[in-house]
């Protein structure tokens, strides 16, 4: 019989907005993901364009870590759509002098019994150690702001940012000059900035710290409930392991 290996005991786990989400939406999937380490794939037409999709996402966010970065953005056999986003991004965001691009920028951070870690699409400071986060955001559905605010990605960056991005940069970032700003390229005058704030962060912190307390103590065999997650099955790729049935890709 093979060993489950419960993550949650290793030192180098750190928990993810991606992590927290998923145990949030679903404990039983969060086990599958990250203690079984299965995912589901099959070869449907449905399949083959969703994942397709994914891959002109990562494609576009590879050009904007050059770009970021100073080096060539090797566009030239990209699709009509990432170059038609890849202009807008060079019109929305000329590289300044002044100001010091991150792309890709992740930060690590443990406090208490937290081990968390956050990815960043971009990172630029201003001069006067505004900071912005930036994340591009490629789905084809046009996000709202009150949607963004809620997610787990801008809790768990905006709060990791607070934490650690003084320290990391050797500069006085206070939580008020922190802003996240997502910009959906395929919707290029949508751009949609959530301002930070005490309040805010210690908000976030109490979000966080309970919902890690939740995962290290959650019992799977005896703590959960399939009826509570029910809604999400439809939306999971675990649906046909879990409940023989298909996704419910639109």
């Amino acid at each position: 019989m093979r060993t489950v290996l419960d993550v949650r005991k290793l030192s180098y786990f750190y928990y993810s907005q991606n992590s927290l989400n998923t145990f949030n939406k679903c404990p039983l999937k969060f086990k599958l993901k990250y203690f079984d380490n299965m995912s589901w794939r099959n070869d449907s037409e449905e399949d083959i364009e969703y994942y397709e999709g994914i891959k002109i996402g990562l494609d576009f966010h590879l050009i904007c870590e050059r770009y970021f970065s100073g080096i060539p953005l090797g566009n030239e056999n990209c699709n009509e759509d990432i170059n038609r986003w890849t202009d807008e991004l060079l019109k929305l965001m000329p590289i300044e002098k002044q100001n010091v691009y991150l792309p890709e920028y992740e930060i690590k951070m443990i406090k208490d019994h937290i081990r968390l870690q956050a990815k960043y699409d971009l990172i630029v400071i201003k001069p006067n150690n505004d900071v912005e986060i930036w994340d591009w955001k490629t789905e084809n559905r046009k996000l709202s702001r009150k949607e963004l605010e809620g997610r787990f990605q801008s809790i768990v960056y905006m709060y990791a940012a607070g934490e650690k991005l003084s320290e990391t940069l050797g500069k006085e970032i206070k939580l008020n000059q922190i802003k996240m700003v997502y910009w959906q390229p395929q919707y290029a005058e949508h751009i949609i900035t959530i301002s930070y704030s005490e309040d805010k962060h210690r908000k976030n912190e109490s979000t966080i710290y309970e919902l890690v307390e939740n995962i290290n103590q959650y019992d799977f065999v005896t703590d959960f409930n399939k009826d509570l997650y029910i809604k999400q099955c439809k939306f999971c790729e675990f649906n046909y392991f879990c409940n023989n049935q298909k996704i419910e890709f639109k």
